[in-house]
C-alpha cells in the first residue's frame, strides 16, 4: 500500500444544502471527500455511516442540546470526537466584529465547537480553517489502516469489522482471510494458494483444501446481505474465490 495519507473526509451540515455547495466544490477541488446532509437525521440514515470523518461543518450556531444531537456523528473508530467548525451568520451586518458576534462564538465555543467562522468569510479562509483542524486533529491520532470492499470496513491495527457500520465478529483465521482478500480485491485465488498465504505454507501442508471452503462459507454468513447469493465474496468456477 501506498505511504500516501488518505483524503480528509469532512461531513457538512447544513438546512439548506444548496446554500454550501459552492463549500461542498471548493473542498473538493482541494481533495476532500465531502458528505452533505441536511440534518443529523439524514446523516445517520446513510449506509454506510458517514463515521470517522475527520472534521464535522455545521452552517448553523450550535447549542449543547443540538451538539449532543451531534455527538454520534462525531465520534470516531477510536472513540474520539472528530472536531467541529461552526459556520455563523454574520450578526452585525459586517465582518464578525462587534458584541453580537463575540457572543455568538463564546455561545458555540462553550457548547463545544473547535472553532467558530461567522460571515462574511472567503472560501479559501474556510478551506484553510478545515485543513487545519483536521491536520491537528489527524497528528493527534495514530496511523491505522483501514481497506473497505463494498459495506465492508475493516480497521486492521484495532482488529475490527464493520458491514454498513456494525461491528462484526470474526475469529482470528476469518479476520486474516479478509484481509488478505481485501489486500488483493479483484484478483481470484485457487484454495491451495489461499492455505498457503493465509494459513502459512508448512500449515498448509496438513490440511485439506476444503477448509477454505469452510472459512468462506463462514465469512459470506456474518458478511453478505444473502450468503446463500453472495455478492461480494464470490466463487470464480473452476478458478477460486475473488473478493469485489
Amino acid at each position: 500500500m501506498s505511504g500516501q495519507q488518505p483524503p480528509y473526509r469532512l461531513l457538512l451540515l447544513d438546512g439548506q444544502p444548496a446554500r454550501s455547495e459552492p463549500l461542498k466544490q471548493a473542498l473538493m477541488d482541494a481533495g476532500w471527500v465531502v458528505i452533505l446532509c441536511a440534518t443529523e437525521e439524514e446523516a445517520l440514515s446513510r449506509r454506510p455511516l458517514p463515521t470517522d470523518v475527520d472534521l464535522l461543518v455545521v452552517s448553523d450556531e450550535v447549542s449543547e442540546r443540538s451538539l449532543a444531537a451531534l455527538e454520534p456523528l462525531r465520534r470516531t473508530r477510536l472513540n474520539q470526537l472528530a472536531p467541529l467548525l461552526v459556520l455563523g451568520p454574520d450578526p452585525n451586518g459586517h465582518h464578525d466584529g462587534g458584541e453580537r458576534g463575540m457572543a455568538m462564538r463564546v455561545r458555540a465555543l462553550e457548547a463545544g465547537a473547535d472553532d467558530v467562522l461567522l460571515q462574511p468569510y472567503s472560501l479559501a479562509e474556510c478551506v484553510a480553517r478545515c485543513r487545519a483542524l483536521a491536520r491537528r486533529h489527524r497528528s493527534s491520532h495514530p496511523t491505522t489502516t483501514v481497506l473497505r470492499c463494498g459495506p465492508i470496513e475493516m480497521v486492521v491495527e484495532e482488529h475490527q469489522v464493520r458491514r454498513h457500520g456494525a461491528p462484526v465478529n470474526l475469529s482470528p483465521r476469518e479476520f486474516r482471510l479478509l484481509q488478505f482478500l481485501l489486500e488483493h480485491q479483484g484478483l481470484t485465488w485457487h484454495r491451495e494458494e489461499l492455505l498457503s498465504r493465509v494459513w502459512g505454507e508448512w500449515e498448509a501442508l496438513d490440511l485439506d483444501p476444503k477448509t477454505v471452503d469452510v472459512h468462506v462459507h463462514w465469512l459470506r454468513l456474518k458478511l453478505e446481505e444473502q450468503p446463500s447469493e453472495p455478492q461480494l465474496l464470490v466463487t470464480v468456477r473452476g478458478r477460486g474465490y475473488r473478493l469485489g
